[in-house]
């Protein structure tokens, strides 16, 4: 590498057009930062033992915010058996043309914490028709004050959608 330096530099130095191309093109590699594009296909990520994730095509810009948020969850110790909560998330970092945001689905079912990104659906979620099961309003709140404060570090806007229900 240093010889090729030695010859190179020389003819670089000599020239200021040069020059200024050769520092454009250094200060472009260090601090340039490429597009990760919204892939086609459906993501399914199973961490044994700590989590579930399955992202629907082209959300797969959702999985950092989303690998987060189950670090969190899975320290708090608030999650309980029988626990589903659903988010409608606005990310400006995954909107897209067709739909500005895409519905979340956090649940704890047989010890397991799974996490369900997918495309939402205007008639879903206007309608509130959205599945849920049973929880302890306790451990829905704890949890939902999580994932609102995450939301909120990251500057995602979301809102719990569907009706509670005592078991």
């Amino acid at each position: 590498m240093h010889k090729i330096m030695a010859f190179i530099w020389p003819m670089i130095a000599a020239s200021a057009e040069a020059m200024m191309w050769f520092w454009l093109v250094v200060i472009l590699a260090f601090i340039g930062k490429g597009k990760i594009l919204p892939s086609e296909n459906a993501i399914i990520i199973d961490r044994r033992g700590q989590y579930k994730m399955r992202l629907a095509p082209g959300l797969n810009l959702a999985q950092p915010f989303i690998e987060t948020l189950a670090e969190l969850l899975l320290r708090s110790n608030a999650i309980e058996n029988e626990l589903m909560l659903c988010f409608e998330v606005r990310d400006k970092n995954i909107l897209s043309r067709k739909q500005p945001f895409y519905l979340l689905t956090v649940s704890f079912q047989n010890n397991c914490l799974s996490f369900d990104a997918s495309p939402a659906q205007k008639e879903s979620v206007s309608h509130g028709s959205m599945p849920f099961t049973r929880y302890y309003q306790t451990a829905a709140v704890e949890v939902e004050n999580v994932i609102h404060t995450l939301a909120k570090s990251r500057g995602v806007d979301l809102h719990r959608i569907g009706q509670a229900e005592n078991p």
